[in-house]
């Protein structure tokens, strides 16, 4: 049977090996072309954003962060390979029981994953052993901040992370069974349905729009990509485009003079990390907020460190489903071919800042724990067009308030499916892509079964 994938980063690269494993037909399409290192400017043309409904939108500098093309924005980031803690997929529910319904704040929509916690821990497993998930050797900068974490009553790890931040060689494999076409540097404009579901995609492809036909079609692209093409091809439901959220990163910094921490000696997947103040780590009933984050020692190499006495501490907080953070078609702003460019209101609210502060506070301790004299502070702001965005199309059982179905399947359109994080219900303070990996296997894996 016939399958188009739309995107070939982490989540379509293997989304396609699986189906082609499975012996189905697949037509891989990226936008991106060989060797780029940006978005490709029709499929991610910039979007228009602004902070609340009620304002105008304005044009932003550029598309979001990262890059198109085969292996995605994973190739510019470093291979870390965490697990959500099983709390984020069950947040309401938990919540609720040890706290309370009230501790939730007021606009926030929080709905549990549709997905057994155990059931996902064993896409976990595969993926781990598929790219080989294990901890890099320690260094000085981080066995220092492994010490200092222990002195605090802390119990820090050795981040896990991929063997390679390409997973280019899955989508090869596929290739190789020669049930694979691949169609890089296409842009897809429009899902296309007919009475008994999804009939194929309408493509960009050079200088020339034709219809590719297909009997399902994955969409495995960016947050706004997929969002976006849904709302052009008029499919989704009334949720599509709601609940958007970001990790709007911390970084503190901590000057240790005349200590050369040699953070430049290994990348940046080789980070000592601290879980305490994750998910129910944190009193929320007496901080003000839901959710926190991993907090991360990391290197910074391979070249040398600009500054070789200075050390940092990354987080990258939950941020919860507020109703009024969004994703629509902008009705001004076009891309070249005329299409509506997606408009994003977005801002940061309340629980969000306290929840940055309380962070930066344990993070600037554990750096002077660890021998800072000074600590800085980036300021926190909002990262709509960040690298790890979420929602928009959000799985659950209620087609009113959610787009997909726990295997990522689109609510009344059968073929269609969406994976990534634009899936996600909510998203948790540990990055995104060992989930999205082991959620696009899973839902090409029943994909392909119901196929046959």
């Amino acid at each position: 049977m016939s399958v188009v994938v739309v995107g070939l980063g982490p989540a379509g690269t293997i989304a396609t090996w699986a189906l082609a494993r499975a012996g189905h037909t697949v037509t891989a399409i990226d936008a991106g072309t060989s060797g780029s290192a940006s978005r490709a400017p029709l499929a991610a043309a910039a979007p228009t954003l602004r902070s609340a409904a009620h304002e105008e939108a304005v044009r932003a500098p550029g598309p979001q962060a990262g890059r198109d093309g085969i292996g995605g924005s994973k190739l510019l980031a470093a291979p870390q390979s965490y697990r959500l803690d099983p709390w984020t997929l069950r947040m309401r529910t938990r919540v609720e029981a040890r706290h309370g319904p009230s501790v939730l704040p007021p606009g926030t929509d929080v709905r549990d994953w549709p997905i057994d916690p155990a059931e996902l821990h064993e896409w976990y497993e595969r993926v781990e052993h598929l790219l080989r998930v294990g901890p890099r050797p320690s260094t000085e900068w981080t066995r220092r901040m492994a010490a200092a974490a222990r002195a605090r009553g802390l119990q820090p790890f050795e981040a896990p992370a991929a063997a390679s931040r390409d997973t280019g060689f899955l989508l090869r494999q596929a290739v190789a069974t020669g049930r694979v076409t691949t169609m890089p540097g296409t842009t897809v404009l429009e899902v296309l349905t007919d009475r008994s579901g999804v009939a194929g995609v309408r493509v960009h492809h050079e200088g020339r729009i034709r219809t590719v036909t297909a009997r399902a079609v994955v969409l495995a692209g960016s947050v706004l990509a997929n969002v976006r093409l849904l709302l052009l091809s008029g499919l989704g439901g009334p949720a599509v485009g709601r609940y958007f959220m970001s990790h709007n990163f911390l970084r503190v910094r901590g000057h240790f003079p005349g200590v050369d921490l040699d953070r430049g000696s290994a990348g940046p997947a080789t980070a000592t990390a601290v879980a305490e103040y994750d998910a129910d780590g944190i009193d929320c009933t007496r901080e003000g907020f839901v959710g926190g984050s991993i907090l991360q020692a990391a290197m910074t190499g391979p070249a040398p460190s600009p500054d070789p006495h200075w050390g940092a501490v990354w987080a990258q907080p939950e941020q919860l489903p507020h109703r009024d953070n969004t994703i629509d078609l902008d009705p001004v702003a076009v891309d070249v071919l005329g299409r509506p460019v997606a408009r994003i209101a977005f801002a940061l609210h309340d629980d969000d800042r306290r929840r940055a502060r309380h962070l930066q506070d344990v993070m600037r301790d554990w750096l002077v724990a660890a021998g800072a004299v000074t600590t800085t502070a980036e300021e926190f702001a909002a990262q709509p067009l960040g690298t790890h965005l979420y929602g928009g199309a959000r799985m659950g059982t209620d087609p009113e308030t959610s787009v997909v179905d726990g295997y990522g399947r689109v609510h009344g359109v059968p073929g269609l499916v969406v994976t990534g994080t634009a899936t996600f219900p909510t998203c948790g303070g540990r990055g995104p892509v060992q989930t999205v990996e082991a959620l696009a296997w899973r839902s090409a894996t029943a994909l392909a079964a119901g196929l046959r």
